[in-house]
C-alpha cells in the first residue's frame, strides 16, 4: 500500500474513533448508575480513544521515517516541510549527486560515465541529471565548459536528451541532439541556446523535485 493512501486511512480512522469516543463517553455519563450499557459505553469509549492515539502515534512515526533526499535536514534530524524547499537545496543536494558519480561534472561529460552500460542510477533522478548538467554550463558559461558539450560522446549528450524526453521535454532534447548531430558542431548555437534558456532549466528542476517529492 502507498504510504500516502495508509496516512490518508490512519488519520480518518483517528478522526473517527476519537469522535466515537467522545460521543460513548457523553453517552455513558448520561446513563444510569452500574447499568451493563453504561459500562460496555465506557469501556467502549476507553477503546476506541486508545486506538485513536495509537493512530496518531503511528503517523507521527511516518513524518519522517524515511529520509527524503531533498527534505532531510542533516541539522535538525529530520526533512523540512516540502514548502520550504528552494532551488538552492535542489541544486546543492543534485552537486553532491553528481560527485558520487565522478570527481568532477568534467569527467561525467569527457569520461563517458553517462553512457557506462553498468552505470547504476535510479530512473527518477535521470531527468534531474540532464537538467542540472545543461543548467551548469550555462550558469558558469566559461569557453572550457563549452568545450565539453562539444567533446562528450554522441551517447552522453544522448543519455541528457532522454532524462529530458522524460520529463516531456521532447523539443529540448531534439534541438540539442540536432546540435551534436552537426557537422561542424555549432557550438555557439548550443552555447546562445542553453544560455537563453537558464531560468527555463531552474524552473523545470525545482518543478520536477517538487512535484516529484515522494520518489526521493
Amino acid at each position: 500500500m502507498e504510504q500516502k493512501k495508509l496516512k490518508s486511512i490512519l488519520t480518518i480512522g483517528s478522526v473517527t474513533l476519537l469522535a466515537v469516543g467522545v460521543a460513548l463517553l457523553i453517552l455513558g455519563g448520561a446513563l444510569s448508575l452500574d447499568t451493563f450499557p453504561r459500562v460496555f459505553a465506557i469501556i467502549s469509549a476507553v477503546l476506541c480513544l486508545a486506538i485513536a492515539v495509537l493512530g496518531a502515534y503511528l503517523l507521527m512515526l511516518m513524518q519522517d521515517k524515511k529520509q527524503n533526499y531533498f527534505l532531510y535536514s542533516y541539522q535538525s534530524k529530520r526533512n523540512i516541510p516540502v514548502q520550504k524547499l528552494t532551488f538552492q537545496i535542489v541544486n546543492s543536494r543534485m552537486n553532491r549527486y553528481l560527485s558520487g558519480y565522478a570527481s568532477s561534472e568534467g569527467k561525467i561529460w569527457t569520461e563517458r560515465v553517462l553512457d557506462n552500460p553498468y552505470l547504476e542510477m535510479n530512473d527518477v533522478f535521470k531527468p534531474l541529471v540532464a537538467y542540472k548538467l545543461l543548467f551548469d554550463l550555462a550558469e558558469y558559461d566559461s569557453d572550457n565548459g563549452w568545450k565539453l558539450f562539444e567533446i562528450a560522446s554522441v551517447e552522453t549528450v544522448d543519455f541528457i536528451c532522454k532524462g529530458l524526453e522524460m520529463n516531456n521535454d521532447k523539443e529540448f532534447a531534439s534541438t540539442l541532439r540536432q546540435v551534436k548531430a552537426s557537422k561542424p558542431l555549432n557550438l555557439k548555437f548550443a552555447r546562445d541556446y542553453l544560455v537563453k534558456n537558464k531560468k527555463y532549466m531552474q524552473k523545470r528542476m525545482f518543478v520536477y523535485v517538487y512535484d516529484n517529492i515522494q520518489s526521493f
